[in-house]
């Protein structure tokens, strides 16, 4: 027989189950713990923070261990530490800590016993098990130190991972969005061609497990005519995908027990199976399959729209545990919400009423790989396919940085006190190149290209607010001779330019509106609208002044860039200047070009070379849907321009 050893655990073994608490500290100190099974001291481990949100001792922390390998397990050993947690007069009452152990087969555990470690000291159990997978849960505030493992490999396990595969780019005919609602007014959202809107289920839901009924026309408050709005964007060429949120009922719920059960969403499945069978393309579906509330007309496959998305930032920790969906809780419901749980529910979800209708993953409140291979985890072992419930990977991401007072007033030409007092710390937007948007991708598009390369992906929230107050952590500060709302524009266009060369499918900023006064406007994306408050709409539905800078910046790129497909990046042959070449249908080239600083920098009288053909040039311009025009000499196959942080666009004619 192998001889027993200590078994290294990795971060990238690790499926964390609750998704947010960095549980790979119970494993860091491997060469410091000494080998307490053969009797060699080590260092005593420490306790380190894992704790990331106030509420996470509220409930029990639970992870996961995917071993390189099939192990057969001898021993464990826990450390505790009681100073870490307690005060000296409480330590005598505190109790003992246990700790759930799991191993076998993932979600119908062979084996299955709680270990009670003793106080500060190593505390060994003989475990023997044989296995890829082991569990530890445990109550958060009666975390143990330290977590040893040992055993050796009975069976190899090759991980290594698959070559990339390509991932087919689409044109960026739904690329440049926003985030909108069904009241902003039609001018505002021909500014994109894409529409990310928001509606709350209670609007349109009647909830009530498997006879769930819908009402669009009118809404549910006898508010909006939903049929009316999908149609006049349909028409308007603007791709609309609702994001169905639940607002103050964050978790839609039947009421089950088991929140990692799929059958605890009836209601919510239920009710996108009647809002894509309206709203698809599929005509085929038997019409007393259509559940609609009182006085509402049955209508199928409308054809309006082409995607949604359940739920919004259900990751987000602000709210508490209550309203937090971890990974495998989330897995569940997407399972449900996207064809029945592989379609052991019938009439439910968004597949069975139109298998070629597009679900997206509920937007994330960040970029979170680990939180993405935790779902892949739980549909790989609950799903009959095994394969993840979604079409498109969706994320927020915002640009924005802490600085001291004394390094922001060598950046800014403000005095910032006048600005707002935050204390020794000001929060500020900075540029996509500044914030990595790019690089913040690279992790989650090399396992998309290596294990899903079907799936799309989305950044669905991105911007900047135009209040001066600095009380925002993503205000647009003006510098040089760019004011906020320019800097707000330049930013978002950079952004959509910066995105669409990776290869992100649809990018939405936030959002079409302002939510107050843009001068009082001081919460975060309270003033990152492309309108300014108050919104002013007139009887055919056209809002009246209060555009931003942005606004027109943004319906200019759309327009330049919303028939095009990315071709690649061309060296530009300085450091200070960006160029990004698009190719339209008929093969015309269309650049965009920028400094991508943000201290003023320009660069005059730049020799872009086009090749043969005639060029204009676009520039952005407040007040003006297309740009400033003006037509390019072509010298030889180059056009002269003037470069800035502000992109311009050449347009072959």
């Amino acid at each position: 027989m192998a001889a027993s050893q200590k078994i290294r655990i990795t971060p990238e073994m690790i499926i964390n189950d609750m998704g947010i608490e960095r549980v790979s500290n119970f494993f860091c100190e491997f060469d410091n713990d000494g080998d307490p099974l053969y009797g060699t001291p080590g260092a005593i481990p420490q306790v380190h923070p894992r704790h990331d949100h106030w509420w996470i001792g509220q409930t029990d922390l639970a992870f996961t261990v995917e071993l390189d390998g099939i192990y057969q397990i001898t021993n464990m050993y826990i450390y505790n530490d009681y100073d870490a947690y307690k005060p000296e007069k409480d330590k005598a009452d505190y109790g003992v800590r246990k700790v759930r152990v799991k191993m076998g087969t993932p979600f119908s555990w062979e084996y299955n016993e709680v270990l009670a470690p003793e106080q500060r000291k190593w505390t060994g159990f003989e475990t023997s098990f044989k296995t890829r997978y082991i569990s530890f849960s445990f109550n958060n505030n009666q975390a143990p130190s330290e977590i040893l493992i040992y055993g050796y490999k009975v069976e190899d396990i090759d991980l290594t991972p698959p070559p990339k595969k390509p991932h087919k780019k689409k044109d960026l005919g739904s690329f440049v969005g926003m985030n909108a609602f069904i009241n902003d007014a039609d001018d505002i959202n021909r500014a994109v061609n894409y529409i990310r809107e928001y509606h709350p289920w209670m609007w349109t839901t009647v909830p009530n497990g498997e006879a769930t009924t819908i009402a669009m026309n009118p809404s549910l408050n006898k508010m909006w005519d939903f049929d009316d709005y999908y149609k006049r964007m349909h028409e308007y060429g603007i791709n609309v995908c609702p994001t169905i949120s639940t607002h103050h009922k964050r978790t839609p719920k039947d009421g089950t027990c088991d929140s990692t059960d799929p059958y605890n969403y009836m209601s919510y499945a239920t009710m996108l199976f009647q809002f894509v069978a309206r709203y698809g393309h599929n005509k085929n579906i038997d019409p007393e399959l259509i559940q609609i509330d009182e006085g509402q007309e049955k209508k199928i496959g409308l054809g309006y729209l082409n995607a949604l998305e359940p739920l919004n930032e259900p990751d987000g920790t602000w709210s508490g545990r209550e309203q937090y969906f971890s990974p495998f809780e989330l897995a569940a419901f997407l399972s449900m919400c996207y064809d029945g749980h592989c379609g052991k529910y019938k009439n439910v979800g968004v597949k069975q009423a139109d298998p070629n209708f597009i679900m997206s993953m509920s937007g994330g409140a960040g970029l979170n790989p680990n939180y993405l291979r935790a779902m892949e985890f739980w549909a790989k072992h609950n799903r009959p396919d095994g394969k993840l419930p979604f079409d498109v990977i969706n994320a927020h991401r915002y640009c924005g940085k802490c600085y001291d007072k004394s390094e922001i007033e060598k950046i800014v030409d403000i005095n910032i006190e006048d600005r707002g007092d935050q204390g020794d710390k000001i929060y500020v937007g900075i540029s996509p190149e500044e914030g990595n948007i790019v690089g913040a991708f690279e992790e989650i598009m090399d396992w998309r290209d290596r294990y899903h390369p079907n799936l799309e992906i989305w950044l669905t929230e991105f911007g900047w607010d135009t209040n001066q107050s600095y009380k925002t952590s993503t205000s647009a500060h003006a510098y040089g001779e760019y004011t906020g709302r320019m800097v707000q524009g330049m930013w978002l266009v950079r952004e959509y330019l910066l995105l669409s060369s990776i290869g992100v499918e649809r990018a939405a900023m936030y959002m079409s509106r302002d939510c107050g006064p843009e001068e009082t406007a001081v919460g975060k994306y309270g003033s990152s609208g492309l309108v300014r408050h108050p919104i002013e709409i007139s009887a055919n539905n056209v809002i009246q002044g209060n555009k931003k800078d942005s606004f027109y910046y943004v319906y200019t790129t759309k327009e330049i860039i919303g028939n095009t497909s990315f071709e690649c990046e061309v060296d530009s042959g300085n450091e200070n200047v960006k160029i990004f070449k698009y190719l339209t249908k008929d093969s015309k080239a269309r650049y965009a070009v920028w400094c991508p600083t943000s201290n003023s920098t320009k660069v005059d009288g730049y020799r872009l070379n086009v090749g043969n053909g005639e060029f204009i040039l676009s520039e952005l311009e407040f007040e003006r849907y297309n740009g400033l025009r003006t037509d390019l000499e072509n010298e030889n196959g180059f056009v002269a321009i003037n470069v800035s942080e502000k992109p311009v666009f050449v347009i072959e004619k």
